[in-house]
């Protein structure tokens, strides 16, 4: 039976499935030496779509690094539903349970932290609005932190999602006494259309994609309900914390670029490398690394599509092309080539 590296579960168990390429199999490899795991990840396995979002996710990562350093977490009192304490740096601000994935339930969950007064603001109304149970328990919660951002206050999207539309907890962090009561709603499909445009980003991450570019293929998905400009470009910066990076290039606006620097590349290859390959697979694999330190450097050059160079400038390829890819062809034709 073949299993998903991540959650060891059976790869075919329903959940959607993604075939690595060599970037995803880097940030899975970056994420297992953040966390301390052994985790090696290779292009063309298969994993669970939702298994690798949520193990590169930074804030997880972040979320589990605390836990192992901190001597104690910080803790409200009991709430509600639970006699546990509860940790803003662990815990879920609306369903109290953990934003840390367990093994043992083998799930996964999209988490977030809070990072602006404007979402303590807005939950705080919704608390008003809604008036019952649910709301009473975060309210108590954010009176006790004063400031959500402050104590890095966490959440799970769907709780999140739930608690603004009037829904009661998801089935998935409730607990059982309360799971009668649930009431059923149109689920929401906005957090869906926005993975896939995270896919069609990864899948296309050789072009210039600007966040517009993502918003238009939001609303091909969902039109009038998707996504503005900058809560777009919120929710890239959140999922993909400091691997992306969102400027300006060649005259374009908040170009989206995933960082693959030379030493990322580097690691990966010498934790490969400590693998029992054949020689043909280490061959192989070799090459692919030269190719992405070349290919990195090739997209780091500015692009200007308005100016195109002269002869001479063209006879001057030191402007024109990367070092490293320099160094190739000259180690590739430094023998003359027969006539």
């Amino acid at each position: 039976m073949d299993t998903c590296i991540i959650c060891n579960d059976d790869i075919q168990n329903g959940s959607k499935t993604v075939e690595l390429r060599e970037k995803g199999s880097i940030g899975i490899n970056n994420a297992s030496i953040e966390r301390g795991d052994t985790i090696v990840a290779r292009s063309g396995q298969l994993v669970h779509l939702h298994c690798r979002r949520s193990y590169v996710n930074p804030l997880v990562i972040k979320g589990l690094k605390r836990k192992s350093t901190s001597p104690a977490p910080l803790a409200t009192p009991p709430t509600l539903r639970s006699e546990k304490q509860f940790s803003f740096q662990e815990d879920c601000l609306f369903c109290g349970n953990s934003t840390i994935e367990t093994t043992a339930k083998r799930k996964l969950f999209d988490v977030h932290a809070v990072q602006t007064t404007e979402f303590q603001t807005t939950v705080e109304q919704i608390c008003i609005e809604r008036k019952d149970e649910w709301a009473t328990e975060v309210k108590g919660r954010i009176e006790f932190a004063r400031d959500l951002h402050a104590v890095d206050a966490l959440y799970h999207s769907s709780c999140s999602t739930n608690f603004r539309t009037g829904k009661n907890v998801p089935q998935l962090f409730s607990p059982k006494s309360d799971k009668s009561q649930i009431k059923r709603g149109r689920p929401n499909t906005n957090d869906q259309h926005f993975l896939k445009v995270l896919d069609f980003l990864e899948d296309n991450d050789d072009e210039q994609l600007t966040i517009k570019d993502l918003v238009d293929r939001m609303k091909a998905l969902c039109g009038d309900e998707a996504y503005s400009q900058p809560y777009m470009k919120q929710k890239v910066q959140e999922h993909y914390g400091s691997s992306i990076l969102i400027t300006e290039l060649n005259g374009k606006q908040n170009v989206v670029t995933f960082r693959q620097t030379a030493s990322t590349i580097i690691h990966n290859f010498y934790k490969e490398s400590q693998l029992k390959k054949s020689d043909e697979d280490s061959k192989l694999f070799l090459l692919k690394t030269a190719a992405a330190l070349i290919k990195s450097e090739i997209r780091s050059m500015p692009v200007d599509k308005n100016y195109y160079p002269s002869n001479n400038d063209i006879l001057s390829h030191e402007k024109h092309i990367p070092e490293s890819l320099a160094v190739f062809l000259k180690f590739y034709f430094r023998k003359r080539m027969p006539h």
